[in-house]
C-alpha cells in the first residue's frame, strides 16, 4: 500500500439535492451508487481508508449555477479537501470568474460537457479554453457510447489548439470509449485519472494503458458517490504494478500536480 493516497475525483453535493443527484448519477450510467452522495460519507470512506486528501469537484448544468457551485465547492475545502471549480460556456464573465476561482483558493476547474449540454471542441468552449489558457489544471469526462461530444478525439482538437492547458481526462481517457482513448489520447501530454474505468476493463488491457500512458501521468480517483476507496483499490491491486508506480499514481503525481507540499516529517 502507498504511503499516503489522493482521491482526485470525488463528487460531494449539497444536502439538499444529494439524493436526487444521486440517483440521476445512477440512471444515466445504470450503476448502483454507494451512498447517496452526501460529503458525511465520503469523509467517513476516507478516514477508514487512510486517504490523505479528496480533490472535490461539480459542475455547472446551467450557467446560473456557475457561481454557486464555486461558493459551495470553495466552502469544503479544508487540510484534507482540495476543490476544483468551474465554468459554463455560456456564463458571460468568464475571465471574471476565472480570477474569482483562483480568489476562492479553487485548484482547478471541472467540466462534464455532455451534462453541461456542449461539445468540447465547439467553438463557444473553445472560446472558453482560450480564456483558461494555463491559469488552472482542467479535469474533464471523457467518454460516453450514446454520446460524442466528450470524446477522445474532440479533447485532442482542443490539447493541439491550446497545449498550454494542464488537462486530467477522466475515466482513464474515456468512459467506455477506451479504444478511442487508445488511439486519440494515450502517450499524449495529459493526465489521465482511474475512476470509472478499472473497474469495468480486464486488468490487462488496464495495465498496458497506465503503462502505456506512463505511471508519471496516472492519477488514483473514485468518482464517489459512484464508487468508494476501497473498491477502486482493490481494483488498482489486481493490476500486480511496481511499489514506485502505484506511489505515483496514488499520491506523487498528484502531489506534483496541485502543488502540495509533503510534511517535513514524511
Amino acid at each position: 500500500m502507498a504511503k499516503r493516497v489522493v482521491d482526485v475525483h470525488a463528487h460531494a453535493f449539497d444536502e439538499k439535492i444529494a439524493v436526487k443527484a444521486t440517483q440521476n448519477l445512477e440512471k444515466y450510467y445504470g450503476i448502483d451508487a454507494v451512498s447517496d452522495g452526501r460529503l458525511i460519507h465520503l469523509i467517513e470512506g476516507a478516514k477508514k481508508n487512510n486517504i490523505d486528501k479528496l480533490v472535490l469537484c461539480a459542475t455547472a448544468t446551467k450557467p446560473t449555477q456557475v457561481q454557486m457551485i464555486n461558493n459551495y465547492v470553495s466552502g469544503l475545502i479544508g487540510e484534507h479537501v482540495i476543490g476544483l471549480g468551474t465554468l459554463h460556456p455560456d456564463f458571460e464573465d468568464i475571465d471574471g470568474e476565472i480570477k474569482r476561482i483562483i480568489d476562492l483558493g479553487l485548484s482547478g476547474l471541472k467540466f462534464h460537457p455532455i451534462f453541461q449540454g456542449f461539445k468540447i471542441d465547439d467553438d463557444k468552449a473553445m472560446r472558453m479554453f482560450e480564456r483558461i489558457g494555463s491559469k488552472l489544471p482542467v479535469l474533464i469526462h471523457l467518454g460516453d457510447k450514446n454520446n460524442d461530444g466528450a470524446s477522445p478525439v474532440r479533447l485532442l482538437r482542443v490539447m493541439d489548439r491550446f497545449p498550454e492547458i494542464v488537462f486530467i481526462g477522466a475515466h482513464l481517457g474515456g468512459y467506455s470509449e477506451w479504444e478511442q482513448a487508445k488511439e486519440y489520447l494515450i502517450g499524449k501530454n495529459l493526465y489521465l485519472d482511474t475512476s470509472s474505468s478499472v473497474r469495468f476493463m480486464k486488468p490487462k488491457e488496464a495495465k498496458e494503458i497506465i503503462r502505456s500512458h506512463g505511471a508519471d501521468k496516472i492519477l488514483f480517483g473514485t468518482d464517489y458517490p459512484l464508487s468508494n476507496h476501497k473498491f477502486e483499490m482493490d481494483c488498482l491491486k489486481r493490476l500486480r504494478l511496481t511499489k514506485e508506480e502505484y506511489e505515483k499514481i496514488y499520491w506523487k503525481n498528484a502531489y506534483k500536480l496541485f502543488g502540495i507540499k509533503e510534511n517535513s516529517e514524511d
